[in-house]
């Protein structure tokens, strides 16, 4: 486990686990925020997955431990998460890449709306990596409609509570840190990489998120793994083939940055 110090009115220790394969590149560095409504899941919950993109992508990858509701509620996970990469691109080489490396920022789900958002913060990163994420929150999309069975996982009551104890009451979701599509400056915005669930109420936000960034000319690539559900992607030893589909289509992607 490591620990960076955020200087703020006083010092906050944030956790991060850094993975670094054998034969590693220098000229990238991933940060990695991972998913859970805002609420669940650790570093330990996305260990293997992380740790199977570094191995693939013979890159350095970096996993935070940003803080969650319902003690911690919006902002902080996101300021946090800000605080971090943008403390790591200022530090780079400290973990282990030329000074030239390009930085990425990816995540999945609520870790992938976490991820966009410091994009818009942040500057001087050079590629998202975005896995079935939440960008806007009226969840008025088709798709919201299309999967409202449990079998889905992340339905309209799920969506709800993690909404309402990751934010709190009196957020303003159409804020463009939070609803992305919200944003009147899109084409600042790096390379990206959207990877979906077709059987997911969030699928049609990437769909859309995607004509979006096309419009004002953002490169990027969009790739469905047919038939997998919302939270595949942190489940290799469950979804090993959807997940080497991702992982392959990750790689690919990075390996044209």
């Amino acid at each position: 486990m490591y620990f960076i110090l955020i200087k703020k009115t006083s010092y906050l220790d944030i956790p991060i686990s850094i993975y670094t394969p054998v034969n590693t590149n220098k000229d990238k560095l991933v940060i990695y925020f991972h998913g859970g409504g805002w609420t669940m899941c650790n570093r330990k919950t996305h260990q293997t997955i992380v740790n199977l993109l570094a191995d693939a992508t013979k890159t350095i990858w970096i996993s935070v431990e940003y803080r969650q509701g319902p003690e911690y509620k919006y902002p902080i996970w996101l300021n946090d998460a800000c605080d971090v990469t943008q403390y790591i691109i200022e530090n780079k080489e400290s973990y282990g890449v030329d000074r030239t490396a390009k930085i990425g920022i990816a995540g999945d789900s609520a870790g992938a709306m976490i991820s966009t958002s410091v994009c818009q913060t942040v500057k001087n990163i050079d590629f998202q990596i975005l896995v079935y994420g939440l960008y806007d929150f009226t969840c008025s999309a088709p798709s919201y409609k299309e999967f409202t069975d449990p079998q889905y996982f992340s339905i309209p009551g799920l969506l709800d509570w993690c909404i309402q104890n990751g934010f709190g009451d009196g957020v303003d979701m159409n804020d463009p840190r939070i609803s992305v599509f919200r944003n009147t400056s899109l084409e600042q915005l790096p390379p990206t990489l959207f990877i979906i669930a077709e059987l997911d109420p969030l699928r049609d936000d990437s769909y859309t998120y995607k004509e979006i960034l096309d419009k004002v000319g953002v490169k990027n690539t969009l790739v469905l793994v047919k038939g997998a559900l919302h939270g595949f992607f942190a489940l290799p030893g469950i979804y090993p083939k959807t997940v080497a589909q991702a992982i392959d289509a990750i790689q690919e992607f990075m390996a044209s940055i």
